[in-house]
């Protein structure tokens, strides 16, 4: 090497840090900007969270990051993340800065594209870019079955799953689940914006019945993905939605409707002793206790200021008893298996199946719950749904029971198919 060479190297001034990431999806490219605060690139957390549909918690020092169904575990000031059972080391440690959590820009441009594999590419960066992470489209079954020769459809964007057909046809069961159709649910986190729902008299912090249920919602969403059934939320941050609108998500392309609560008993001797998790469906209350209940979540009606879409006056009241008696069994029986999946695992025990007549239920056109997951007024109940692993066991445990629903869904479909052709 000259040493004019060696001259312009040493003194060159080093390049300038990457500006921005982009991140790439069937919706378009969002750029992201990279912060390099703490020596290494890092990117804000909640500005991934429109394009990759990312959700976040933050419980002390533990940061759980949800991902196309992959569940990424963080610790402030750790260079480590795990997912499922593998360890990844990280250039870089995630950090909190003005009320931000920060993550490694080596997780988005290394881990997540192994953890997911073939469903992210990251691709180096170039001009001023950090580099972009690219989504890959999901190959459909029928279009890989295509004769040779034939133009293929562009991948369409990650949607809600149409309605199944009427019969399963010999689609391949996924190896996970069993199912054999497309399903979609429609996941409500009760409560939102100024409706903070109840106050949590033992959660910790200034946690109250909208956190809890929005964290659970999110978790419950992530995964129902990852065992590959299509999942919205009628929330996705803390804003407040009519009670009639949240059912209306759940038409056409929507299988079930899952609203999430959290209960709470009234001033009294007894008020910490009573704890569990309970699921309801929509039908007239038996007991004062439903009575309350129901009266207790329809009270968020008051927080309302706009005007419902719903239909109101006669034709609401058809549309409300029409739906009420399509989908009475077919909802009592998803209470059920949710019920007895979540039981399982809740600390609290298990109150079982009730009914009433909630008002966010009504307007659902598909099979509807709505899941008590615990009273935040009982210290054990509390503890457990303010707690990263308890939201994470009470999400789980209800998958179990939509899967386990969806399962004994298509079994009848199945039986059905022949009936029909004949």
């Amino acid at each position: 090497m000259s040493a004019l060479l060696w001259l312009v190297l040493v003194t060159a001034p080093p390049p300038p840090p990457p500006q921005v990431v982009v991140i790439a999806t069937a919706r378009g490219e969002t750029s992201v900007p990279v912060a390099t605060e703490r020596g290494t690139a890092a990117v804000a957390a909640p500005r991934l969270g429109p394009p990759l549909g990312l959700t976040l918690a933050l419980d002390g020092s533990r940061v759980t990051v949800g991902l196309s169904g992959v569940v990424f575990v963080f610790q402030l000031g750790a260079p480590f993340v795990r997912a499922g059972g593998v360890v990844y080391g990280l250039v870089g440690e995630p950090y909190v800065a003005r009320d931000t959590v920060f993550l490694p820009l080596h997780w988005l441009a290394d881990c997540v594209p192994r953890a997911l594999g073939g469903r992210y590419r990251w691709e180096a960066a170039s001009g001023g870019d950090a580099g972009r992470l690219v989504e890959l489209p999901v190959a459909s079954p029928v279009a890989a079955a295509a004769p040779p020769g034939a133009a293929s459809a562009p991948p369409s964007p990650p949607a809600l799953a149409p309605t199944p057909p009427l019969a399963p046809g010999p689609a391949t069961p996924n190896p996970m689940t069993g199912l054999r159709l497309r399903h979609a649910v429609v996941i409500d986190p009760g409560h939102g914006g100024v409706d903070p729902g109840n106050p949590g008299r033992y959660f910790p912090g200034r946690l109250v019945e909208k956190d809890i249920t929005l964290a659970v919602g999110r978790l419950l969403r992530a995964e129902l993905v990852r065992r590959g059934i299509g999942a919205s939320l009628t929330r996705s941050t803390d804003t407040l939605i009519d009670l009639t609108d949240r059912g209306a998500f759940c038409k056409a392309d929507c299988d079930l409707f899952v609203s999430i609560h959290v209960n709470a008993m009234p001033e009294g001797r007894r008020a910490d002793r009573v704890s569990g998790v309970e699921t309801y469906f929509l039908s007239d209350a038996k007991t004062e206790d439903q009575q309350r209940v129901a009266q207790m979540e329809n009270e968020a009606i008051r927080f309302e200021t706009g005007t419902s879409t719903a239909a109101t006056g006669p034709l609401g009241f058809i549309l409300r008893d029409l739906q009420l008696n399509e989908y009475l069994r077919e909802s009592a029986q998803l209470a059920q298996l949710v019920q007895d999946s979540a039981a399982r695992i809740h600390p609290g025990g298990d109150r079982g199946v009730q009914q009433a007549a909630f008002m966010v239920l009504t307007t659902a056109r598909r099979p509807a719950i709505l899941v008590e997951t615990g009273f935040a007024t009982n210290r054990t109940d509390g503890a457990f749904l303010a707690s990263s692993l308890g939201q994470h066991k009470i999400a789980s445990a209800i998958a179990d029971g939509i899967v386990a629903y969806l399962l004994e869904f298509e079994r009848k479909l199945t039986i059905a198919a022949p009936a029909r052709g004949r």
